[in-house]
């Protein structure tokens, strides 16, 4: 049965009486889980603090949401409130409508969130008791010995619309929308969850950013070695662990970052950020792929694991901190770069290249800081508040930018000074004169990148937008031909 939104009178009754409307918080009104967001900021920011956390389930699940509360505080935590239901609610409060919060999370989450909308006359949590289900329907049973309309989205939430005049749900599935429909309770309105495509998975694995991996190859090219059909083989399985280990980081990454992320102006849309992935299912879905990875990763070779797992450390500390240590994260980026060329060297026989490193980690510096510089125009033209969470502020542009254009140009030199070297009799190359001329065009490349950065007309990766720049892809390929000629 399904009545307009519109119909709030008491279903058949000639009296005109608006039913209180009770409003469940996780997973109905915000798409997430309250406890889930508070538990993955202690083990990012307070990891030390869980343990003692755990201790407390044995004193039941209220007493394991109190300490938690006691731990993180989401008072001003932005989470991912389902704007749909939100603007329904503000809707029937100006229709007179009585709003109500309730919900198993702790009393002081349930407060925040509350005060945050502006919207309940009252707000109830646990407190002493997980009020959830059964333990939930009593209590509003109680309170509302007249009637009340519940809003929810759970297979607990069942035994909460037995006892309602009126049924709404938020997101529900697909069983529990049928165990709805059995119930002799009217369903006033359906608020459905966001479909999460496959593009949209996509994206939190950051598909589009697997091109960066590509680097793997780099040293098999650089070593004239791509007649090894064995040694081809076995960088292409590399390629594959390093895919999967580096889309495992970024969900894990984007976990961490939600408060960031949902400040700013265009990652609030990711599936994380805004609920429509769960914390939940991101967290598995980033453990299977750390298996994958590290599992070819074994298979192959001892070293290249252990480059995988220094990428994993390196990025789970950029995850807990760092990335919140002003310039110090710009040169973890460029050194989570470098290590994809690590991983490509370790599977070759011979000397590192240490020209190749240094270049790599001042190119990706460099890199890396007109992605900051960017944010910072934007966030400060925008006046958002998402550079704090990193550690910058508007005023730190003029010092991204020389530090970034400095970084560039010690690259250059790198560069200059190992195709000097190969110019000498003996080395490589037939034709090293032509390597000149890459220099030049890597110059023509940065200065175009932080032209667009420091006129804030470029996208937040300069990697990305190379991909699908014109120029960049033209300059690229005059790049692998003066190469190809100088062999």
């Amino acid at each position: 049965m399904m009545i307009s939104s519109s119909e709030m009178t008491p279903l058949g009754n000639a009296q005109h009486v608006q039913y209180p409307i009770v409003v469940d918080l996780d997973g109905t009104l915000v798409h997430s889980d309250s406890l889930h967001e508070s538990l993955m900021i202690a083990l990012f920011r307070h990891p030390q603090t869980l343990l003692s956390c755990a201790w407390t389930l044995a004193n039941g699940r209220h007493a394991f949401k109190a300490k938690v509360a006691d731990v993180v505080s989401l008072v001003d935590f932005p989470l991912p409130f389902r704007e749909d239901l939100v603007s329904w609610l503000h809707q029937k409060k100006q229709e007179g409508c009585e709003l109500h919060l309730c919900s198993a999370a702790d009393q002081r989450i349930v407060d925040a969130v509350a005060a945050s909308l502006g919207i309940f006359a009252t707000a109830v949590g646990s407190n002493g008791e997980n009020l959830k289900g059964a333990a939930k329907a009593r209590h509003l049973v109680d309170r509302f010995p007249d009637g009340f309309i519940y809003v929810g989205n759970d297979r607990a939430d069942l035994e909460i619309w037995r006892h309602s005049k009126g049924i709404v749900t938020a997101g529900i599935s697909g069983d529990v929308k049928k165990a709805v429909d059995r119930l002799d309770i009217p369903v006033l309105e359906r608020f459905e969850n966001p479909r999460l495509s496959v593009s949209a998975i996509a994206k939190a694995i950051r598909v589009h950013h697997w091109s960066k991996n590509a680097l793997v190859f780099v040293p098999l090219i650089l070593a004239h070695a791509w007649g090894d059909i064995a040694l081809v083989l076995e960088t292409v399985l590399a390629f594959i662990a390093l895919l999967s280990v580096t889309s495992g980081t970024y969900l894990l990454n984007d976990i961490s970052d939600l408060r960031s992320d949902r400040l700013h102006w265009s990652k609030k849309n990711r599936a994380l950020a805004s609920g429509a992935l769960s914390i939940r299912t991101g967290l598995a879905l980033s453990l299977a792929l750390f298996i994958l990875g590290f599992g070819i990763a074994a298979f192959l070779s001892l070293k290249l694991l252990l480059a995988l797992l220094g990428y994993l450390v390196l990025t789970g500390a950029y995850s807990l901190g760092l990335k919140r240590v002003p310039l110090l994260d710009m040169l973890v980026i460029g050194v989570l770069f470098t290590i994809r060329l690590v991983v490509g060297i370790v599977l070759i026989d011979g000397p590192s290249p240490a020209w190749l490193l240094t270049f790599a980690v001042f190119f990706f510096f460099s890199l890396a800081a007109a992605k900051r510089h960017t944010e910072i125009l934007r966030a400060s033209a925008l006046g958002s508040e998402s550079l704090r969470a990193r550690g910058y502020e508007p005023e730190d542009e003029p010092l991204t930018l020389a530090i970034g254009v400095g970084a560039a140009l010690a690259s250059l030199v790198v560069i200059v000074l190992f195709i000097l070297q190969e110019m000498l009799p003996g080395n490589a190359y037939a034709r090293p004169e032509l390597l000149g001329g890459i220099p030049l065009l890597l110059s023509i490349w940065l200065g175009r990148i932080w032209l667009l950065s420091h006129r804030g007309k470029m996208t937040d990766d300069p990697v990305s937008f190379a991909i699908r720049d014109r120029v960049s892809l033209w300059l690229a390929l005059l790049i692998a031909l003066l190469f190809v000629g100088a062999l």
